[in-house]
Formats: C-alpha cells, sequence, structure tokens
C-alpha cells in the first residue's frame, strides 16, 4: 500500500482567526468561508489554538445567559491542538485525530508557521482517490 502524506491532501489556503477577536466577528468568518473551524494565529503567526462551531456556540451562550457580549476568541477556542506536518503519514494523523477527537488539523512547517488545514472532508477525498485510481507498478 502506498503512503499518502498530509502534504498531497491539505487545504492550502487557510483562513486564520485571532485571539482578540470577539466570537461573533468568528462566526462572520467561519459563515463567509463555509468552515466549520480555523486556526488561531498570534501576531507573529504562531498557533495559538483552534477555534469551532461549537466553541463559537458556547461563547455565545455563556454571553446571552451572563446578558454579555459573546466574549473573545481567546477565551473559548480550544489551547491543546493536534498538528500535523507535510510529510506526515495520513493513517498516522487520522489515528491520532481518532484518538484525540480532534476535526480539523493544523498543517505546520518546521518553523511552525500554518501551511494548511487537513479535515475529515481533505481525508475522504483522498481516500476515495486511492481506491478508485489503479496502482501503477513497472513492467
Amino acid at each position: 500500500m502506498r503512503s499518502i502524506t498530509v502534504e498531497e491532501c491539505m487545504t492550502r489556503s487557510v483562513v486564520t482567526l485571532q485571539p482578540d477577536m470577539g466570537v461573533v466577528e468568528a462566526i462572520r468568518v467561519l459563515l463567509k468561508h463555509n468552515i466549520t473551524a480555523a486556526p488561531v494565529v498570534g501576531e507573529d503567526g504562531s498557533l495559538n489554538g483552534i477555534l469551532s462551531e461549537t466553541d463559537c456556540l458556547q461563547g455565545t451562550l455563556t454571553g446571552s445567559y451572563y446578558s454579555q457580549d459573546s466574549g473573545l476568541v481567546s477565551e473559548f477556542m480550544e489551547k491543546n491542538v493536534v498538528t500535523a506536518h507535510c510529510s506526515d503519514s495520513i493513517i498516522d494523523v487520522y489515528e491520532r485525530c481518532m484518538t484525540e477527537k480532534a476535526l480539523r488539523v493544523p498543517v505546520l512547517n518546521d518553523d511552525g508557521s500554518i501551511v494548511g488545514m487537513l479535515s475529515p472532508k481533505d481525508l475522504m477525498a483522498t481516500v476515495l482517490e486511492y481506491y478508485e485510481k489503479p496502482i501503477k507498478t513497472n513492467g
């Protein structure tokens, strides 16, 4: 079986959020780009966390309950993020995702900057392509 790397199936265009952004503004960004989560990056471009739809709902519900603003992305983002590198095997990353219940995986360069995202749709498209393409052999 051929090994498929993260680089072969990741989405290269990455929408990011800032930690000091309001949750309501983050919801606007997610909806505008039709995505369910986005990495949160600091001013230096380093990964601070990831904010999902569920995190956004929690932020708006908490704000509604206490009759306050929705809060900041930094208050509701997940800080323990499963990450990958371009050369990682998607099988290894998928196993980590299943174990740690992570659906969106930022793909990092060696310097820690984000170069892509890996989602379940990316994995499914790669698996489908794998099964539909015959393996090329020499001969």
